[in-house]
């Protein structure tokens, strides 16, 4: 039996280590550069940072201290410096605000004149304030009207301004179409007048006692203003009389809507019963002039109300 000998292992000779084991031990190797340059950048950048965080904090620190302790200076001119600029603008500014003041104060009190005057020379006539005058300016509405139009007997005169105004509407309506209306009523003397209201009364004799709670459709003379020449009541073929139905009419809805173009003003209009003491009436037109019609149209107020708006009525005529 043989007996085999131990291998005998040798350690490596130094000669045979690898070249990057070799490479890691030589202090100028690539691998310790570098490893060098990268901490050298990691401090460098550590470095920064906390400067940058340090300043940073020592820069918020001031302000702060500043906006607690340092007090806003105040600009402040020296003693001798001009202090005139300052004034001259303010003054400036308060001259141009009191110029358009006084401007838009004159243009409303000149507009406010213009239509105090055109106001003041509205006759008022109701139960509050009687008429006693008769129209010196009548004209004959035959010759004057179209054939178009139909006048009633008794109802053919109208002061003057009121006929030319009448004869203006219904041409402008018989060129749109409409040729049907009737001029139901028109000036009415004081006798003829008074004899409705009194035949009214022997009916009932407390008819008319208190107008503004029971408005009425009969007025005596002196509150009558068919008795001026300046009111008309309109018509037309299709209901030829006084009642309610008329208002729904095409004619009664022309008018309505363009009467004020003319000067006339729907003069008992609905929902102004207790302050006229006249019931509605959409057939009675009061000549009161363009540009009070207008106006009157516009603000929605009934006769009484437009002219109260003025402080009036004067004792004035529109002739």
């Amino acid at each position: 039996m043989s007996i085999k000998k131990p291998i005998r292992r040798s350690r490596p000779n130094s000669s045979n280590r690898s070249r990057s084991s070799y490479a890691r031990q030589r202090s100028n190797s690539v691998i310790i550069r570098r490893t060098r340059r990268h901490h050298y950048r990691r401090q460098q950048k550590k470095k920064l940072f906390t400067y940058i965080w340090v300043s940073s904090a020592i820069l918020i620190f001031c302000i702060i201290l500043a906006i607690i302790f340092i007090p806003a200076k105040e600009n402040v001119l020296p003693v001798d410096a001009p202090q005139i600029s300052s004034v001259l603008d303010t003054s400036s500014i308060e001259d141009s605000s009191v110029l358009q003041s006084s401007l838009i104060s004159s243009i409303v009190d000149e507009e406010y004149q213009r239509a105090y005057e055109t106001a003041a020379q509205i006759k008022l006539v109701n139960f509050d304030h009687p008429n006693y005058d008769d129209p010196d300016n009548l004209v004959s509405l035959d010759s004057l009207l179209s054939d178009a139009v139909t006048i009633n007997s008794g109802a053919n005169q109208l002061a003057e301004p009121a006929a030319l105004a009448l004869k203006e509407m219904f041409d402008a309506a018989e060129a749109e179409g409409i040729t049907t209306y009737i001029v139901n009523s028109a000036y009415r003397d004081r006798a003829t007048q008074q004899s409705f209201w009194d035949n009214r009364i022997a009916q009932d004799p407390s008819y008319g006692d208190d107008v503004y709670s029971n408005p009425v459709k009969t007025v005596p003379a002196t509150a009558s203003e068919h008795c001026t020449g300046l009111a008309v009541d309109i018509l037309c073929d299709s209901v030829p009389h006084g009642t309610s139905d008329y208002k729904d009419t095409q004619e009664a809805k022309w008018l309505a809507d363009n009467a004020y173009r003319f000067g006339f003003i729907l003069r008992y209009p609905d929902e102004k019963q207790s302050i006229t003491g006249v019931m509605f009436e959409p057939w009675h037109y009061r000549y009161v002039g363009k540009d009070a019609a207008a106006d009157i149209y516009a603000s929605g107020l009934c006769l009484e109300e437009y002219l109260a708006s003025f402080g009036l009525p004067e004792k004035s005529s529109l002739s």
